[in-house]
């Protein structure tokens, strides 16, 4: 049986993760500042006020990014 949809991991509702129809963690594309495209999945989303960062892991740490930012490189 494959996971797909949305699960919150806590019970406050401030931290979830997508699985996608593979049962994989959801696969966002990432741009660098040199303008390379980086393709990571994301750990788990978390609220951020009205927004939400994603966790990603991006050369060998986790992060929490905006969708739109840009990755050093």
């Amino acid at each position: 049986m494959k996971r797909t949809g949305l699960y919150y991991l806590n019970n406050t509702g401030h931290r979830w993760v997508i699985f996608d129809e593979t049962g994989r963690r959801e696969q966002r594309t990432f741009e660098t500042k040199s303008g390379a495209k980086v393709v990571r999945r994301v750990n788990f989303y978390e609220a951020f006020g009205n927004f939400a960062t994603a966790n990603i892991s991006y050369k060998g740490k986790q992060i929490n990014v905006f969708p739109d930012t840009l990755l050093d490189d």
